[in-house]
C-alpha cells in the first residue's frame, strides 16, 4: 500500500505539463467604492487596475464598477449596477471582489457605493439564486460582518477585517490581486499558481508585516470562510496550506475550497478539461476529508477507500497526460 501511495505521488509530480487553451468558466465582477479623497481615490484605482492585469493574465473576463465617469444629469447608483451584474451573470463560476470603503454606523455594516451605500443584508439577498460557486473578496473595512450574511455551500467568503468593528482603512486589498496574479512569495505550495486560499494567506501576512514594521497596533484581521459555517479562520491558523485549527473540534477546516480556485492556471492545469477539474477537485476534498476521519475508521476500510479515491485521481492525471 505505501509502495502505491509513493507511485501515486511521482506519477503526479512528472506528470506532463504542456499546455493546451483554458475552458474558463470563470467570471469576475468588482466594485470599487466612492473614495472621499483624492488620496484613496489612486490607491483604489490602482486596487482595481491590479485586479484587470490579472484577470488578463488569467484569460477571464472582468467588469469593474464603481470608475466610469456618471453622465451629466443622471444620478450615480454603483450598488444596482452590482446587483444586475450579479443577476445577469451566467458563468459558473463568479468572483465578486468589493474595493473601496466600508463604514458601519453602530447598525449596519455597508460598502460606500457611488449613490446609496448597500448593507451586507442586501448584498446576500442578491446572491440568493445565485447557482454555481461564488466568491466574495471584501477588502473593505468593515468587512467582517459580510461573512456570516454570505456564508453558505460551495461560496468563498473573505474579509479584509474580522468584525464591523474594525472601521480604519484597510490595506489587505493592496496586496490581495498581487497574490491572485501569481507573484511567487504567495505560492507555498510551489505548484507554479496561487490560489484564493494562498492569496489570503500571503496578502494577511503582509498586512501584519506592514503593522509591525510601522510599529502599530493591527487594526484589520483578515478572514476566510468556505465551509459555510458562518465562522472564519485567520491566516495564523495555516501552516503553509493546511489548516492547523478549528474554530471548534466539530467544525470542517477552511480553505479547502479556496485552495483549489486559482485565477492565473499553471501549464498543468490548463490541460484539464471542466469536467475533469470538477472531479479532481471533489476527489482531492474526499481524500482530506478520509483522512479526518481515519481514527473513526476501521484499518481496512480506511485504506480500501483510500486506495479508491487514489485511482481515480491517478486516471484523470494519466488521461491528461496521454492528451
Amino acid at each position: 500500500m505505501i509502495q502505491f501511495f509513493t507511485g501515486f505521488l511521482i506519477f503526479i509530480a512528472i506528470a506532463s505539463t504542456a499546455a493546451k487553451a483554458d475552458d474558463n468558466e470563470l467570471e469576475i465582477i468588482a466594485i470599487v467604492s466612492t473614495p472621499g479623497i483624492d488620496t484613496y481615490k489612486t490607491i483604489f484605482h490602482k486596487a482595481a487596475n491590479k485586479w484587470r492585469k490579472a484577470a488578463a493574465l488569467g484569460h477571464v473576463s472582468i467588469t469593474v464598477i464603481g470608475q466610469d465617469p456618471i453622465p451629466e444629469g443622471e444620478q450615480a447608483n454603483d450598488a444596482e449596477l452590482l446587483k444586475q451584474a450579479i443577476k445577469n451573470s451566467a458563468a459558473p463560476e463568479l468572483w465578486i471582489v468589493l474595493i473601496g470603503h466600508g463604514s458601519f454606523d453602530g447598525r449596519d455594516a455597508k460598502f460606500n457605493a457611488r449613490g446609496p451605500d448597500f448593507t451586507d443584508n442586501e448584498f446576500a439577498s442578491w446572491l440568493v439564486n445565485r447557482e454555481g460557486d461564488t466568491a466574495v473578496i471584501n477588502t473593505t473595512s468593515a468587512s467582517g460582518s459580510f461573512l456570516p450574511e454570505l456564508s453558505g455551500p460551495n461560496r468563498i467568503i473573505i474579509t479584509a477585517t474580522q468584525n464591523e468593528g474594525e472601521i480604519d482603512y484597510a490595506r489587505f486589498g493592496n496586496y490581495f490581486p498581487d497574490a491572485i496574479a501569481g507573484a511567487a512569495e504567495a505560492d507555498l505550495d510551489n505548484d507554479n499558481q496561487v490560489s484564493l486560499l494562498e492569496s489570503f494567506i500571503f496578502a494577511s501576512k503582509e498586512v501584519a508585516r506592514f503593522y509591525e514594521n510601522e510599529g502599530r497596533i493591527a487594526t484589520e484581521h483578515a478572514l476566510i470562510d468556505d465551509n459555510g459555517d458562518g465562522k472564519g479562520s485567520r491566516a495564523e491558523w495555516y501552516e503553509g496550506t493546511t489548516a492547523t485549527r478549528v474554530v471548534a473540534d466539530s467544525a470542517e477546516p477552511d480553505g479547502e475550497l479556496a485552495g483549489q480556485k486559482v485565477l492565473v492556471k499553471n501549464d498543468f492545469e490548463r490541460r484539464l478539461t471542466v469536467e475533469q477539474r470538477k472531479e479532481r477537485d471533489t476527489l482531492e476534498r474526499r481524500v482530506k476529508q478520509l483522512r479526518r476521519q481515519r481514527n473513526t475508521l476501521e484499518e481496512e476500510a480506511y485504506y480500501t477507500e483510500l486506495e479508491s479515491l487514489l485511482l481515480r485521481l491517478a486516471k484523470i492525471y494519466e488521461d491528461v497526460g496521454d492528451s
